[in-house]
């Protein structure tokens, strides 16, 4: 599994247990309950507000809130008074309790641990917060308990729903310029450097194979031939196509893949301004399974006399 998130390098001291920057976004899945399905919660962007500067928080359930930590590690929402209220205490001592206001069927909340440990993104975590709620007069409803980890955020929630517990766990964070991910997905992406090149101008492009299931993926091979991409003008037509001047040897072989894998193709374009499509594929197969697109816009670009 890869693991690049630069918090983990920092120490507990200055690890945020709910890390905010516009971009982060955390996906989890339902691993208790009947419902199976993925929630997405985001950090949308950043307002200043009274000379405060908040972030706007999609959470589990599709809410959006303006929120910020305070200098004392409170996590508070700005209410529509101007006042704030507290949705979490990171420094609040095991066995205290506080009052939260994230959900309106959520009690207060009491600190179970402040040295929780967990197996979350497929590798073992510690010095987590677990925080349990006490019942309100909703019935079936609210938060019954938290997980947060450091540097990572809300790693697991458990609601109480008419059908029973449904426990939200982390499957997936992008935090900052890092990202986890979990074992149990794959995925195919292509990455370039830029989105507007100039009318002759050269593309950095690099496809991408992520593995992270208990499975190897073996991907089998007719020629040398291991990648393709193409060009496309905004009628369809293709007007670039990489292979097309290429050569390759005639030799059946297979690569497996594990973890991630990257091949990487630098050309040089001459197109006329408009705008395109850049589609690349693997060629393992009779068919590309593994294909991807993204789209470009090329201009004229004058320089500055």
């Amino acid at each position: 599994m890869r693991t690049t998130l630069l918090l983990l390098a920092t120490g507990l001291a200055q690890a945020q247990y709910f890390p905010l920057q516009t971009g982060n976004q955390w996906i989890y899945r339902v691993d208790e309950g009947p419902v199976k399905e993925l929630r997405v919660a985001e950090v949308l962007r950043a307002e200043t507000i009274n000379e405060r500067e908040y972030f706007v928080y999609k959470g589990i359930q599709g809410d959006q809130a303006r929120v910020r930590l305070t200098a004392e590690n409170r996590l508070v929402q700005l209410n529509a008074d101007g006042s704030e209220s507290l949705w979490a205490d990171f420094e609040a001592a095991a066995g205290t309790s506080f009052a939260t206001a994230f959900d309106n069927c959520t009690g207060r909340a009491r600190v179970e641990s402040r040295e929780e440990t967990a197996e979350v993104l497929d590798r073992s975590w510690g010095n987590g917060i677990r925080f349990s709620y006490s019942a309100t007069n909703c019935a079936d409803a609210g938060a019954t308990s938290d997980l947060y980890l450091p540097g990572l955020g809300l790693a697991q929630r458990t609601y109480q729903s008419f059908t029973g517990p449904r426990r939200y766990k982390l499957t997936y964070a992008r935090i900052g310029n890092a990202s986890v991910i979990t074992s149990g997905e794959y995925s195919f992406r292509i990455n370039l450097s830029q989105k507007t090149y100039a009318t002759r101008a050269i593309i950095n492009l690099r496809m991408t194979l992520e593995n992270w299931t208990k499975e190897p993926l073996v991907l089998q091979y007719a020629s040398g031939q291991r990648f393709d991409f193409a060009i496309r003008d905004a009628s369809g037509a293709t007007v670039y196509f990489w292979s097309a001047n290429k050569l390759f040897i005639a030799e059946v072989s297979e690569l497996t893949v594990t973890g991630e894998k990257n091949w990487t193709v630098t050309e040089e374009m001459d197109l006329k301004p408009g705008e395109y499509v850049l589609e690349a594929w693997l060629t393992a197969g009779r068919t590309p399974v593994y294909k991807a697109q993204v789209p470009i816009t090329v201009a004229e670009i004058t320089t500055a006399q």
